[in-house]
């Protein structure tokens, strides 16, 4: 039964190259979905808002970076938005930096890995 399985896949003409090109499309697509940043606004009821920031997929992903600083400008100025006292603001941004600061270490450590 083992050799009737290995002619029927050697019968089909499947070359290494194709199998490589699979692959490597299919690397691509995790790469680029390592590639989001998303922060979700809550209350006590649940999730009220979602921000999503990303690259589109012809955006290299040594472009990520940039596109944290981004999510981080934007989201920073919504919060100012939001809040009367400056201890108040402080805090907020305070747990945002360190949110955004893990976001950009985990996208470093991608760019690592895939060099």
């Amino acid at each position: 039964m083992i050799t009737l399985l290995a002619f029927i896949v050697f019968a089909q003409s499947i070359t290494l190259d194709q199998v490589n090109q699979k692959v490597s499309d299919r690397f691509e697509e995790d790469v680029f979905k390592m590639a989001a940043i998303m922060e979700q606004v809550r209350e006590r009821k649940g999730i009220t808002e979602t921000r999503v920031a990303f690259g589109g997929s012809d955006t290299p992903i040594k472009q990520a970076d940039y596109w944290v600083n981004f999510a981080a400008e934007a989201v920073a100025y919504q919060r100012v938005q939001k809040y009367s006292s400056k201890s108040q603001l402080r805090s907020s941004l305070e747990i945002l930096k360190n949110k955004l600061l893990q976001a950009k270490s985990k996208v470093r450590k991608a760019l690592v890995d895939i060099q």
